[in-house]
């Protein structure tokens, strides 16, 4: 689908319905990121297209930036880790989740689904290099590292690297918690806090992280656009969200700050707990548009590989999502798992390749971003690489099992799969990120996961691989024609009778004819299995008598007592078999019965029965048959 960009006076309508919908979601992770002005973004396309020409020319190659970064930490005067004067550890675990996520490996990204996307990809015709080996929409590297600065703006050495602590009382400053607005506290922060603690913005990315009133002012974080040379006036549009000497850099919550993933004794704001705010909000500092495009089912986020959405989401949505509502991203719905919209950060974990294409042409044309690195004010430091992945740990034989990788490392890790028993085969391949695998026969396998990025670690799980029962069972499985009889299913989760279609554990049926049932049960996991179970039934007339194949048999009283009689009306017999059987079929006593004019009547001794209900056979030798339910009081 073309993308093109926006009138002027839409982008600022869309500004302030944005703004308005934003202030309204105080509980959700709300960004105050406005929408860049429209020169800004024209020149901003230009640019990028520029780069994709010159790339696809083979005249340039993508270049890695490292970014230093500092941290001022806006305190009341509270000991190092008490809240909200955060721990070191809280801290430099949030550059982790940056390298992460933008080298395209962040925290859950094996949770993509095996197709995600790749119907619609197909349909809009994307480029080959926005697609994986699956023909999904590619989780991308955008090629930039974080680091935390090591020295300052005078060249002095930080005694906590990236780390710039802030008594707001020494300064005289408000607490930042006191303020019920957004209007009010982004003043504060944009010209009160950030010009009297800011650091060099060519040289660093400037981070601020405060306390603040979460039910009144509702943000979670809130950044700046890259500036972009010869574009002159903006400042007269009022707040043009774009970086300046003064304001440029991302102001975030503090306990939304840092991942409980590698730091879990910190303070966190729940649903927040794994560093994605900031990670949303340093990719509006990188150039990222929201990924609805700050409208209704646009694409003015700019990039061809997202799917238009028809607003923003929260919470932990399920793939597709809204697949119905924008008519331009069906079959596969709304990219909610992308760092650019509001879900939980558990739930949204990469870019797309146009994403990756827009920070590179912001890192290498913005003029606050494109010399960072150059003054050697840190190095990144490698993480040692911590494999894991999650799993059921039941699944049947020929039913490929997910294996969502949760590892983590700097540089990204690289992955190889095993299994014991060599029974397991892993698609696409053995070495990807979150392949599916599949057992060809039951039994038990230990699943192992081994990242490396020249550190090794392996993670284990114990996988039982099995063909599930399912067992079947009857009120009674030899009836009369037309009675009810219950089928019962267990061992499953979900069941399916044959004949008739019935999705239920029980099936109620009166059947007319000897009959033979199937019930195909399934488990969560997508394990299948069936089971057959066989009713006999035979033609009677309820609990007096019944009569077939013209034997003309009567049998009195019913119920029955110490005994009962069966008599004649001129079927004349002398081999006749008789089975008296409870109602599940067990034989309780049998014998011959013969008929002639002289003695058209036999007595059957019942006092040995208790009470109940059972059925007589009577069985002539050629084949005619009578069944009769007899009743013991």
């Amino acid at each position: 689908m073309n993308k093109r960009i926006a009138s002027y006076c839409f982008v600022l309508t869309v500004a302030l319905n944005s703004l308005k919908a934003q202030t309204a979601n105080s509980f959700k992770n709300t960004c105050g990121t406005g929408v860049p002005p429209a020169q800004w973004e024209a020149k901003f396309q230009a640019l990028s297209a520029q780069a994709k020409a010159a790339s696809g020319a083979g005249n340039k190659v993508t270049s890695l930036y490292t970014i230093p970064v500092i941290i001022h930490v806006i305190h009341g005067g509270q000991p190092v880790g008490a809240y909200p004067n955060l721990a070191q550890g809280q801290l430099n675990s949030q550059i982790l989740v940056w390298n992460s996520d933008y080298a395209g490996a962040g925290f859950n990204s094996g949770n993509y689904p095996l197709a995600a996307f790749s119907d619609w990809a197909l349909n809009q015709n994307l480029q080959p290099a926005s697609l994986d080996s699956s023909g999904r929409v590619k989780i991308a590297s955008c090629n930039v590292q974080f680091c935390l600065a090591t020295l300052d703006t005078l060249g002095n050495a930080l005694p906590e690297p990236g780390i710039d602590r802030v008594n707001y009382l020494t300064k005289g400053w408000a607490n930042p918690a006191n303020f019920t607005s957004v209007s009010n506290f982004q003043s504060f922060m944009d010209g009160t806090v950030k010009p009297q603690t800011i650091w060099n913005v060519t040289n660093y990315l400037n981070l601020w992280i405060t306390d603040v009133n979460i039910n009144s002012v509702g943000l979670l974080g809130y950044s700046t656009f890259p500036p972009l040379s010869g574009l002159t006036g903006l400042t007269a549009l009022g707040n043009s969200y774009l970086g300046t000497s003064t304001s440029d850099g991302v102001w975030c919550y503090s306990k939304a700050f840092g991942s409980m993933t590698t730091y879990s004794t910190g303070t966190y704001f729940p649903g927040y707990t794994y560093g994605r705010t900031s990670s949303h909000e340093v990719g509006h500092w990188l150039g990222l548009r929201h990924i609805w495009g700050d409208g209704n089912c646009t694409a003015t986020d700019y990039c061809d590989d997202t799917p238009p959405a028809s607003a923003s989401n929260f919470g932990s949505p399920t793939y597709p999502l809204k697949a119905n509502v924008c008519s331009s991203n069906w079959p596969d719905g709304e990219m909610f798992m992308n760092l650019m919209d509001y879900s939980n950060d558990v739930s949204k974990y990469m870019v797309t390749v146009d994403q990756a294409a827009r920070v590179q042409t912001a890192m290498s044309n913005s003029p606050y971003r494109m010399y960072m690195g150059n003054a050697n004010l840190c190095s990144v430091g490698n993480v040692a690489a911590q494999a894991s992945f999650t799993s059921v740990s039941t699944i049947c034989t020929g039913v490929g099992l997910h294996l969502a990788n949760s590892s983590y490392g700097f540089p990204p890790p690289s992955y190889t799969w095993t299994s014991t028993g060599g029974a397991a085969v892993f698609a696409p391949s053995s070495s990807v990120m979150s392949p599916s695998v599949t057992f060809s026969s039951p039994g038990t396998y230990v699943i192992s996961l081994s990242a490396n990025n020249n550190t090794q670690s392996i993670y284990s799980k114990t996988i039982s691989v099995t063909n599930p029962p399912i067992y079947l069972s009857a009120t009674d499985q030899t009836i009369c024609a037309g009675s009810s009889v219950t089928l019962s299913a267990s061992g499953v989760n979900s069941y399916t009778w044959e004949p008739g279609d019935v999705e239920s554990p029980t099936l109620i049926d009166s059947p007319g004819q000897s009959q033979i049932y199937t019930c195909k049960g399934s488990l969560y996991n997508g394990c299948t299995t069936t089971g057959t179970l066989s009713l006999d039934v035979s033609i009677c007339t309820g609990i007096k008598t019944a009569s077939a194949n013209n034997m003309n048999l009567k049998v009195y009283p019913n119920p029955a007592n110490e005994a009962v009689y069966v008599t004649t009306t001129g079927y004349y017999s002398n081999s006749i078999s008789m089975e008296i059987t409870d109602a599940l079929g067990k034989s309780i006593t049998a014998g011959q019965l013969s008929f002639s004019k002289e003695t058209p009547q036999k007595q059957i001794d019942t006092s040995m029965l208790k009470s109940g209900i059972y059925l007589l056979k009577l069985i002539a030798a050629n084949g005619y048959q009578q069944v009769i339910k007899l009743v013991k009081e």
